[in-house]
């Protein structure tokens, strides 16, 4: 069942981070909200439910986005399977951890995206990272809670 809710999420973050308000731009940067429920997704439920969620996030942003689908993928389902990983032993499932996570994996995301596909203005994809980058962290914190509530709602007592 939880396999089912985090589509769910991915799809309403994918849907939030296209449709984001125009006033709510930092020069006409927002944050990565489907970054923000990988890393959600990663720390509350694990490296297998993360690179899950980065497959799933990858391919519906770049469904609606003009970029290459592998750097997509290769950077929200490793950094899924990294952040899963971590968790327990260097991160722990908190609202903190999961903001200064997102605040790292933006520049890391967007420099693995760049590798497979040059901006046409480094200048431009800098000043955007360092503006996504702390939205993105700001973002994570309620990302993060709702995620871990869905994941404790829907996850069996063992």
């Amino acid at each position: 069942m939880i396999y089912l809710a985090y589509p769910i999420l991915l799809t309403l973050a994918t849907a939030m981070e296209r449709t984001w308000p125009g006033w709510l731009l930092v020069r006409d940067h927002g944050p990565h909200l489907v970054l923000a429920t990988v890393i959600g997704i990663a720390l509350s439920a694990g490296p297998v439910a993360g690179c899950f969620g980065g497959l799933i996030g990858g391919v519906l942003l770049a469904s609606v986005e003009d970029s290459w689908m592998g750097g997509l993928l290769i950077a929200y389902m490793g950094l899924g399977l990294v952040v899963g990983l971590m968790r327990g032993q260097l991160l722990a499932e908190r609202l903190l951890v999961a903001s200064l996570v997102a605040l790292v994996a933006t520049p890391v995301a967007e420099l693995i995206r760049l590798v497979f596909a040059a901006p046409p203005s480094p200048g431009a994809w800098l000043l955007g990272t360092m503006i996504a980058a702390p939205y993105t962290a700001l973002a994570a914190a309620p990302i993060f809670a709702a995620v871990r509530g869905v994941t404790s709602l829907l996850t069996p007592e063992r």
